[in-house]
């Protein structure tokens, strides 16, 4: 367990400054002055007042001092204060992360229920003859469409249309539903084929044929399967989550929701280098963490992963 936790810390440092580092290039090499962005088109300053701005955001140093600097504040999760509301990042970021957190477990839980029942139903179970067939090509349909696509199609369907959901808002229980759904649908196809797949492979094994042969029903047959099966998409659970955090950016745009993803829309588009960075390291180390529990949890559920290791 020790190395595996080591290892896993290791990937966790590497992953959070190759994020930050990557992010910081990529917002320099953008066109546009983050000042100038910040203070609007139809600002008029002459060019001596735009300097003293710089001088004041810390923009007319060196390139790379203005990196290490950075870098050395986010070591201590200082990411300074936004250039567009002024206020201070890691605070922001605390604000917005809870309504995020609540659509992805809701979308969690929603994706884990329907790709279950997708690679269930894949099988070609007694009595239920070619519905195998048509469900196992419906998980490669889920992951294929853009999410910004099912978010649209859900608004005009249940929002617009039948009137059953509301359409923008994060200020009740019913506005999680289409959002929820929207990031649940590729999820659910991700789960979907990773446990068809396992569970075609063990219902291969001998000891079905031997539960078969003693008589017992295939409802508990299945629920076997089912457990021998289900480390694989055990594994896939952290990722779906890490998804989440990318995919809403999308999402909460769409049906205008306030959390991470929104916060991250906003810092792209006023090109808020200290937002934006805060934002990538957040959401790197949510995803090294969540994969780090599941790596500590797959020992407890499958032994002999502890063993090899």
């Amino acid at each position: 367990m020790r190395p595996i936790l080591l290892r896993r810390l290791a990937q966790a440092v590497f992953v959070a400054w190759a994020s930050f580092t990557l992010t910081f290039a990529i917002l320099y090499w953008l066109p546009g002055d983050p000042v100038s962005i910040m203070l609007g088109p139809d600002a008029q300053l002459d060019p001596a007042a735009l300097a003293k701005l710089r001088v004041q955001y810390g923009y007319d140093r060196p390139l790379v001092v203005q990196y290490l600097d950075a870098l050395w504040r986010a070591m201590h999760l200082d990411f300074g204060t936004s250039l567009v509301t002024g206020k201070d990042v890691a605070a922001s970021i605390a604000a917005a992360a809870p309504a995020t957190a609540g659509l992805a477990f809701v979308s969690l839980v929603i994706a884990i229920a329907l790709g279950t029942l997708l690679a269930v139903f894949s099988l070609d179970l007694p009595g239920f003859p070619r519905v195998g067939f048509v469900v196992s090509k419906i998980p490669a349909l889920f992951v294929a469409v853009p999410t910004f696509v099912v978010g649209l199609l859900l608004l005009q369907v249940f929002a617009f249309t039948l009137h059953w959901a509301p359409a923008t808002g994060s200020g009740s229980v019913s506005t999680l539903i289409l959002p929820a759904l929207t990031l649940a649908i590729p999820g659910a196809g991700l789960l979907g084929q990773v446990l068809g797949k396992s569970l075609r492979q063990t219902y291969a094994e001998t000891f079905v044929r031997i539960l078969r042969a003693r008589g017992c029903s295939e409802l508990r047959i299945l629920r076997h399967a089912l457990q021998n099966a289900a480390l694989p998409a055990f594994t896939m659970a952290a990722l779906i989550v890490g998804g989440t955090i990318a995919s809403s950016v999308v999402t909460e745009t769409v049906f205008s929701r306030e959390g991470i993803g929104r916060l991250m829309q906003m810092g792209v588009t006023n090109k808020d280098i200290n937002l934006v960075c805060g934002l990538i390291v957040f959401s790197a180390l949510t995803y090294v963490v969540l994969n780090l529990i599941v790596d500590l949890l797959y020992p407890l559920l499958d032994p002999r992963v502890g063993r090899r290791a």
